[in-house]
């Protein structure tokens, strides 16, 4: 398996485990996930976690089904959330908590063999 292979497998693997926990029968979820926020353009939403949790886009990608999904964090209060924005629709936040560690890994370049 080449490395980018590897990396794309590792994050389906930890987005699988982020759905069955956010879905399980009798899980506990933070507010911020019971109660999904929504809004009809992403930049509020931006403005309010930069102020009022230091959170700054840390990454992003395109899922499966074209939703933009976007992690926010602070380094310096370990905040994070994920918000999703449907193309044409609304972005959401689907998950926040605590205990961010930024890890930082080095990503293989478009075209070049792992």
């Amino acid at each position: 398996m080449t490395r980018s292979n590897a990396l794309v497998a590792r994050t389906a693997a930890i987005a699988g485990v982020l759905a069955l926990a956010l879905t399980a029968p009798g899980a506990k979820q933070a507010d911020a996930q019971s109660a999904r926020v929504c809004l009809p353009q992403a930049t509020s939403l931006v403005d309010q976690l930069g102020r009022e949790y230091g959170e700054v886009l840390t990454a992003a990608g395109v899922d499966a089904a074209g939703n933009l999904v976007q992690i926010y964090s602070s380094d310096d209060r370990g905040t994070w959330t994920i918000v999703v924005t449907v193309p044409g629709g609304p972005t959401c936040v689907v998950s926040s908590g605590e205990g961010w560690v930024r890890e930082q890994a080095e990503m293989p370049k478009p075209g070049n063999p792992a």
